[in-house]
């Protein structure tokens, strides 16, 4: 597995995150369920041959955020990319003044994974309003977790 480095996205990273994306079917940038992407609060995995992975964030309140888009290069999904690029999110928006941060998942296992590692709970569900992510699921569950309760990035 090759190394990889984690740093802000950039201006030029559009075209390879526009095909990142694609894998997830997460590149209708902009579009009903993804107006736009702030590159500022966005992050992304770089190894030798390009990007590897994207995570990102906002913050809808002083005190809450919200995560953007996560997604890992198919080649890269058994790879901690993922877990890294969140825990850089979570520490971020936690730097920030976040105490909460929200995400929307539609896949089960994903749901199971942000539950397990990042002490998620499911808060609610919403209605896609267009193809975005899974495509043969409908809505979104919402989740949520306790950034003050959270100690920082988790390694084995």
């Amino acid at each position: 597995m090759p190394d990889f480095v984690i740093e802000t996205a950039d201006p030029l990273d559009w075209p390879g995150l526009l095909c990142l994306l694609q894998t997830a079917n997460l590149h209708h940038i902009p579009s009903p369920e993804m107006p736009g992407l702030a590159l500022e609060t966005t992050f992304v995995a770089r190894n030798g041959e390009g990007l590897a992975g994207i995570g990102g964030y906002k913050m809808t309140c002083p005190n809450a955020a919200k995560t953007t888009l996560l997604a890992v290069h198919p080649s890269y999904r058994s790879s901690p990319i993922g877990q890294q690029l969140q825990e850089c999110c979570m520490a971020a928006a936690k730097a920030a003044g976040a105490e909460t941060l929200t995400t929307n998942c539609d896949l089960p296992a994903e749901i199971d994974w942000y539950k397990q590692l990042f002490g998620y709970r499911e808060v609610g569900h919403l209605l896609k309003l267009h193809s975005f992510g899974a495509p043969d699921i409908d809505r979104w569950t919402t989740l949520e977790t306790d950034l003050t309760a959270w100690t920082g990035p988790q390694r084995s």
